[in-house]
């Protein structure tokens, strides 16, 4: 009895241990809040995953997974099994991956949590894909229905709409979505963290960040695919694509903040690049990514502009 109170009572000591509980309890909190529609909801979606990055940031992996174990069960017992599966795959699982991968030898490195931005949404829209099978109309059959319901609660009628080009994009619309959510709390938990003197490596510098050398092949090989037709009609192929290119989008935007460091008009570049890239959205997403290419295998020497 005396033996089962010590160990009771170092749980409730060890700082890992309580971290993981309290993460895990806030981070389904917020997730259900948002899935049941409650006010202030789509903040709510925006911090899911925060409070397991600041588990894993700030304490480790074990806590990180500690914080994924609790809320997922959460989720599970006041929710439902779907709920629980999208909570998992959506927010905790990669906010995991990518503390595990990040955190290394005492030093944060962001290269492949950065290849788990594209990697992660990909495998989850290959797993859609698989359970969508056997559905009437298959993966592009439910987008298209989805679609068509959204129209519809936004009382606008489909006819005139190009229902089918905007099914193509909405699997990679909804991982950008996901990979913004990531990458945002990621860097909160940091920010946070390192200035409150808790985080247990140093802040890299995010502009800086690379993909590591192999990731290059994965978009190659979605193109190939796609280009070659071997998909047949289906757009999973060209989703696939798409999604496998948002490492090299966020490598695009964080080479703009890098050279708009230092520059005494930085905040009104960046609020024209930022207009710029909602009214001009597909060239102008489609220049930033090509100016990741340029910066992940193009650049050679420092540009001009301070730490970021």
């Amino acid at each position: 009895m005396g033996q089962a109170m010590e160990i009771r009572r170092g749980l409730l000591d060890d700082p890992r241990w309580l971290a993981a509980a309290i993460g895990g309890i806030v981070s389904a909190i917020a997730a259900l809040w948002a899935m049941r529609g409650l006010p202030l909801g789509f903040a709510a979606f925006w911090l899911t995953s925060l409070p397991i990055f600041a588990a894993g940031l700030g304490f480790g992996s074990g806590s990180a997974f500690g914080a994924l174990c609790v809320g997922t069960v959460m989720v599970l017992v006041l929710a439902s099994e779907w709920p629980a599966l999208i909570y998992l795959l959506g927010f905790a699982l990669p906010a995991l991956l990518m503390v595990a991968t990040g955190l290394r030898a005492g030093r944060l490195d962001a290269s492949v949590p950065m290849a788990l931005t594209g990697i992660w949404p990909a495998l989850v829209v290959l797993l859609v894909a698989v359970l969508l099978a056997d559905t009437p109309g298959g993966f592009d059959g439910a987008l298209i229905g989805s679609v068509q319901q959204g129209l519809r609660r936004m009382g606008i009628a489909d006819a005139g709409m190009p229902v089918e080009q905007l099914a193509r994009i909405m699997a990679p619309a909804m991982a950008g979505w996901m990979v913004a959510a990531l990458i945002i709390c990621g860097i909160g938990a940091q920010t946070t963290l390192t200035r409150r003197g808790m985080a247990l490596a140093a802040t890299p510098r995010w502009c800086e960040t690379r993909l590591p050398i192999w990731y290059g092949f994965l978009p190659a090989g979605a193109a190939l695919i796609w280009l070659s037709g071997m998909g047949g009609d289906s757009s999973l192929p060209f989703a696939l694509f798409l999604v496998l290119l948002l490492p090299f989008f966020l490598l695009g935007l964080a080479a703009v903040h890098r050279r708009s460091a230092g520059r005494t008009a930085r905040p009104f570049m960046l609020g024209v690049f930022y207009a710029g890239l909602v009214i001009l959205s597909v060239p102008a997403a489609i220049a930033v990514t090509a100016f990741g290419f340029f910066e992940q295998w193009g650049r050679r020497h420092e540009p001009p502009g301070g730490k970021t």
